[in-house]
C-alpha cells in the first residue's frame, strides 16, 4: 500500500506543479469564505432554513469556478462538463493522462458513493463501459486507454460551527465502485511533496501500469 500510494504521490508531483496545489487551496479557500458571505449576507435577506438549502448551490459553483481560475492560471486544460438530463455540472482540469474535478462531502461522512460521482468518475477515468452516452455532453470522446481519475474534496463543517471555513482539502483517488479509496491526502501534504526529491516519472507509460495496480487491489 505504501508502495502505491508513493507511485501516486510521484503521478500528481509530475503532471501538476506545486504552484497549481497552492493557487488551488487559496482560490477554493477564498470562495468557500465568500459564498458562506453571500448567502447569509443582508442582501438576500434569507431565514435560516432557506440559507442552509442555498449554500450548498452557492458553494458548488463558487468552488468550481475557483479550481477554473487556479488549473488556467497554472496553465492547464480545463473543460466543463454537465449532465443530461439531470443539469449538473462540473470543471474537469486535466494533466498529461491525470483528470480530476471537485466534490464536496460532509464532516461525519466521506459520501462519494452517489450515482454523480460514478458517472463523474467514469468520465475522469475515460471509462466508457457501461456508458450512458448522453449523461455528459461531450465535444469529443477520448480513446485512449484511459486516464487516473482523481477527486479534490473539500470536507464541509457541521451546521452548528463555522460556515466561512472547509475542515479540509483533501486529494482522493477512490475505487471504481466508490466503495473505498486507493489515495487520500490534505492538500497541505500534497504541497510537501515538493521539498523532497521525488521520482520524475514517464506518466504515458506510468498511468496505464498504475490503473492496471489499482484494478488489481480492487480485486
Amino acid at each position: 500500500m505504501n508502495e502505491l500510494r508513493k507511485h501516486i504521490d510521484d503521478v500528481l508531483t509530475t503532471a501538476f506543479k506545486r504552484e497549481f496545489w497552492l493557487g488551488l487551496n487559496e482560490e477554493l479557500s477564498a470562495s468557500y469564505l465568500a459564498a458562506n458571505e453571500t448567502a447569509i449576507g443582508p442582501g438576500l435577506r434569507l431565514g435560516n432554513s432557506e440559507i442552509i438549502r442555498l449554500r450548498p448551490q452557492i458553494r458548488h459553483y463558487t468552488l468550481n469556478a475557483a479550481l477554473k481560475r487556479a488549473a488556467e492560471y497554472s496553465g492547464y486544460v480545463v473543460s466543463d462538463k454537465n449532465t443530461n438530463p439531470k443539469g449538473e455540472s462540473y470543471v474537469v482540469v486535466e494533466s498529461n493522462l491525470v483528470r480530476i474535478s471537485r466534490i464536496g462531502t460532509s464532516h461525519d461522512s466521506f459520501n462519494i458513493k452517489k450515482a454523480k460521482h460514478r458517472t463523474l468518475l467514469a468520465e475522469l477515468n475515460h471509462e466508457y463501459e457501461g456508458y450512458t452516452p448522453d449523461f455528459f455532453d461531450l465535444n469529443e470522446k477520448n480513446e485512449s486507454t484511459g486516464s487516473l481519475g482523481v477527486f479534490i474534496v473539500n470536507v464541509n463543517p457541521p451546521l452548528f460551527s463555522d460556515q466561512s471555513r472547509m475542515l479540509d482539502l483533501r486529494i482522493v483517488v477512490p475505487f471504481t465502485n466508490l466503495k473505498g479509496l486507493h489515495y487520500s491526502r490534505s492538500v497541505s501534504e500534497i504541497l510537501e511533496l515538493y521539498n523532497i526529491e521525488r521520482d520524475n516519472v514517464v506518466l504515458d507509460k506510468a498511468i496505464p501500469v498504475l490503473r492496471k495496480r489499482l484494478k488489481e487491489q480492487e480485486g
